[in-house]
């Protein structure tokens, strides 16, 4: 019984997650993150930074101009440097948060952390 009432509180909460796996969720994510003027920081040598860019497909076209590339010494990016260390790519939001790293939902990730959820 336990079991599957658990299963069916995580199917609920499943249901409730947005999920940004269309070009029209994509689209819709990235206007807001313009609105709520995200920037991504990232490098063309960044493996990371390009699958995130490439993630977003046509829906990069409406936050490449909130983009910083990061010279080949990415810790020359002190905007976003911790304690002297900079971690691509990384997200920085108008609400002060910031995302670094890349992880296999950032999609998701972004959407919560700007407020675009």
């Amino acid at each position: 019984m336990k079991k599957q009432a658990l299963i069916g509180l995580t199917a609920l909460l499943m249901s409730c997650a947005k999920t940004y796996n269309t070009p029209e969720a994509k689209v819709e994510l990235a206007r807001c993150l313009v609105k709520e003027e995200a920037t991504m920081y990232g490098a063309e040598w960044c493996g990371y930074c390009q699958k995130e860019i490439k993630e977003f497909g046509p829906a990069w076209d409406l936050l490449k101009k909130n983009y910083v590339e990061c010279p080949a010494d990415a810790n020359l990016c002190e905007e976003i440097a911790v304690n002297g260390e900079v971690s691509l790519p990384t997200w920085k939001f108008r609400n002060g948060k910031v995302v670094r790293g890349y992880a296999p939902n950032f999609l998701e990730i972004l959407a919560k952390e700007s407020g675009c959820d």
